[in-house]
């Protein structure tokens, strides 16, 4: 076998482990980059409770490993694309590669971009991409009859977006927080936000910073996106479970 067909058959490997979503390969590698995304998310956020610290070399085991598997990832994906620059550029190719960047930089023992370290959490976002799309095609566009379908799509759009904006704000708050005795570690500053998107003050907790403050703004913003979609959602619940199908012609008019 000589080099240009080892090549060749390696790049039709990368394509179809990562972007033909139809092949068996891509739903496997699939499912292990997710459940490593989710495991890398778990460890960088009880890594920043101090009461856990006698468990910091075996989060930082689980980084090194989750960094080594999703620079692999990063090089195939390259590899496998037909159009590598508009890969590399495009928005989900920056977030892969801000989900290894700080990692190599604390390894380099950057002081000063140590603490965009934190910004590893945007991993999540690429569960949104490593979302198994197939499986859920048929919400997409559901059957005009079929209104629990469109509740139940309606329902898992809303407790994504949910924990979307408290991971990602949360751990925003904590990084230009973190000296805030109610921001010192991720859990608290993702309570903080969880908080503010429910529109209580169970903790008291004020931001210090101008970027605090901004956060917040962000979050109760988003609170009141997210009470309007449950208020539609528990609409539609409401008028199903009283009007049965007679509803359904006023959610079709919906989609």
């Amino acid at each position: 076998m000589t080099i240009k067909k080892i090549k060749n058959n390696f790049v039709a490997f990368c394509r179809r482990a990562f972007y033909e979503t139809n092949s068996k390969l891509f739903v496997i590698i699939n499912d292990l980059l997710s459940l490593v995304i989710i495991v890398s998310i778990l460890a960088i956020i009880f890594g920043s409770v101090s009461e856990f610290s006698h468990y910091n070399q075996f989060f930082l085991t689980i980084e090194y490993v989750a960094v080594f598997i999703f620079s692999v990832e990063y090089i195939c994906r390259i590899i496998g694309s037909q159009k590598k620059l508009s890969y590399i550029f495009s928005f989900f190719g920056f977030i892969d590669l801000i989900s290894i960047l700080p990692t190599y930089l604390h390894i380099t023992n950057l002081t000063p971009v140590k603490s965009i370290r934190a910004l590893r959490i945007l991993r999540f976002l690429r569960i949104m991409r490593l979302a198994k799309v197939t499986r859920f095609e048929h919400l997409e566009k559901p059957s005009r009859n079929d209104t629990a379908a469109i509740i139940r799509l309606n329902l898992q759009i809303y407790f994504v977006a949910l924990i979307f904006i408290v991971l990602i704000l949360g751990n925003l708050a904590y990084v230009f927080e973190h000296n805030h005795p109610n921001f010192k570690n991720i859990p608290l500053s993702m309570l903080w936000i969880l908080e503010s998107l429910l529109g209580g003050s169970i903790t008291n907790t004020v931001p210090e910073t101008y970027a605090g403050i901004i956060i917040f703004m962000i979050a109760r913003f988003f609170s009141f996106v997210l009470l309007g979609f449950l208020i539609h959602i528990v609409g539609n619940i409401i008028s199903h479970l009283l009007l049965g199908k007679k509803t359904n012609r006023a959610i079709n008019s919906e989609i």
